[in-house]
């Protein structure tokens, strides 16, 4: 994942020691990692496919393996022991799986009896004793598309990352800025860290939305076009990290951050209007809620299913807090009765979500594997100043003008809106032209989404209806244009 167990320094005495003080930030939550093994497809595939197609199979999955093997330490692979967060490797572990790809789906589309008798054979590399095979391309194929997910999320990791700047000058600190960590230096049992502050761009917020889609939309793909057409004896049998309920989980993971990244754009942007911002982080909850309620499904083993819940939880305490914030200020506005008895009830609601979410920071970082917190930035650096001000402000207010107000007894509801930013499912490549050539193989199977006929008809016969402003990764600049579906009547 995208978050690293400890590092080691060197004590007076020259032994090394263990510290959960690390370069590498979490920014991004990446769960373990599968990487496959090796398969002899020239030998088990004898007499059954052509030798050079054999071949090419072979040559295809080894080249994953080979990148996977290359951008790790040998032996120790991608652990949460070490972290090679943005390197080439990783772009280059994309590129073979998508290439093995087209030839992978002949085994799924031609049949599983051209697949059966492969077994496939996959790691987990939290835990190296933690194997798994089947006999199925369906399987391999499910494993592909969630290690190109999780590739993608560690890219969003490496993205969100701050970079010192190319000409080598450092930047003053400002509230757009986020800190680099130096290389740690030891004194004594004492860790000392060296900190430098750099911007992070606009345009690796905005690369790192689409990256976020990116992860998504394998997820997606998964879901909808693979899992419903795996034979239940081998669904049965899937590891934890490829079931539905954990795949959905990552989906929602990458488009709450997405949206978190949002927030922070308008956040920023002085036109952008209360309404606009109270939606994005609304739906910045609605995200982590489904995400946490899906990970609560998912039967991993406790210490790694507790280090997610821990991120989940602070993230969606982390959305709860400025939603309830913004809510609270066009509550303020309002002139119904008990209008800023109800605002301040919200505010102070924000107040607690965000000693929660602190809380949550902390405890997600001290639990075992030690992860190392990035600073706070986006949205979170400008909430965690605000809110206790504007507490502190609106009780006074109250206080002097709106005593005879009544003070609900519960916090006002948050609105209830739709995601904008979402997904469209992984378009799985067109079966290599090299199957067709086989003799005896004729493809019986679709891998497209399962739809029912009637909502096809109806679909074609509609107009597509418009896309929110906010569905597309981009800042909101001025002239900001606000569409009647991102605001909706308080």
């Amino acid at each position: 994942m995208g978050c690293i167990l400890s590092s080691d320094a060197i004590d007076d005495g020259g032994q090394p020691i263990q510290s959960p003080i690390l370069p590498g930030d979490t920014y991004v939550y990446v769960p373990g990692f599968r990487v496959p093994k090796e398969v002899n497809f020239t030998e088990i595939l004898k007499g059954r496919i052509s030798a050079g197609l054999a071949v090419r199979l072979q040559a295809l999955r080894s080249q994953v393996i080979a990148i996977e093997c290359g951008k790790t330490p040998t032996s120790v692979k991608l652990t949460r022991k070490k972290s090679d967060l943005g390197t080439p490797g990783s772009s280059e572990l994309e590129k073979a799986l998508l290439e093995y790809l087209p030839v992978l789906l002949g085994f799924v589309t031609g049949g599983e009896k051209l697949s059966s008798g492969v077994v496939f054979e996959w790691t987990n590399v939290e835990d190296e004793n933690q194997d798994s095979a089947a006999a199925s391309g369906y399987f391999e194929l499910l494993s592909v598309l969630h290690l190109l997910g999780m590739l993608a999320l560690q890219e969003a990791n490496s993205c969100l990352t701050p970079r010192p700047p190319a000409d080598g000058h450092n930047l003053k600190a400002n509230a757009g800025m986020c800190f680099a960590l130096h290389p740690i230096f030891s004194f004594g049992r004492y860790i000392s860290a060296n900190f430098t502050w750099y911007r992070l761009s606009d345009e690796n917020k905005r690369n790192a939305i689409e990256i976020f889609l990116k992860a998504a939309s394998y997820c997606q793909c998964a879901i909808t076009s693979v899992l419903p057409n795996i034979p239940e004896e081998i669904k049965a049998k899937l590891p934890a990290d490829l079931t539905e309920p954990m795949l959905r989980t990552m989906e929602q993971q990458a488009i709450g951050q997405g949206v978190e990244l949002q927030l922070g754009f308008a956040i920023d942007n002085v036109q952008a209007s209360l309404a606009v911002k109270r939606r994005l982080a609304c739906e910045q909850v609605k995200a982590w809620e489904q995400a946490n309620e899906q990970l609560a499904q998912v039967p991993l083993a406790k210490e790694w299913k507790e280090k997610h819940l821990r991120f989940v939880k602070w993230k969606l305490a982390e959305a709860k807090a400025g939603a309830h914030y913004f809510h609270g200020l066009i509550l303020d506005e309002g002139m119904e009765d008990d209008a800023h008895a109800q605002a301040l009830v919200s505010l102070k609601a924000s107040y607690g979500f965000l000693r929660e979410s602190q809380k949550a920071r902390s405890d997600f970082s001290t639990m075992e594997p030690f992860t190392k917190i990035a600073p706070l930035w986006g949205p979170m650096k400008y909430l965690t100043s605000k809110i206790p001000r504007e507490v502190l402000s609106k009780e006074r207010v109250f206080r002097d003008l709106y005593q005879r107000e009544k003070l609900p007894a519960t916090t006002p509801e948050l609105p209830d809106f739709p995601l904008a930013l979402t997904a469209e499912p992984f378009v799985l490549p067109p079966v290599d032209p090299a199957w067709k050539r086989e003799p005896g193989y004729e493809p019986k199977l679709s891998l497209a989404p399962n739809v029912p006929a009637f909502l096809a008809k109806r679909s074609q016969g509609q107009k597509q209806a418009p896309v929110s402003d906010l569905r597309r990764a981009r800042p909101m600049s001025p002239p900001l244009v606000v569409t009647p579906e991102m605001v909706e009547a308080r």
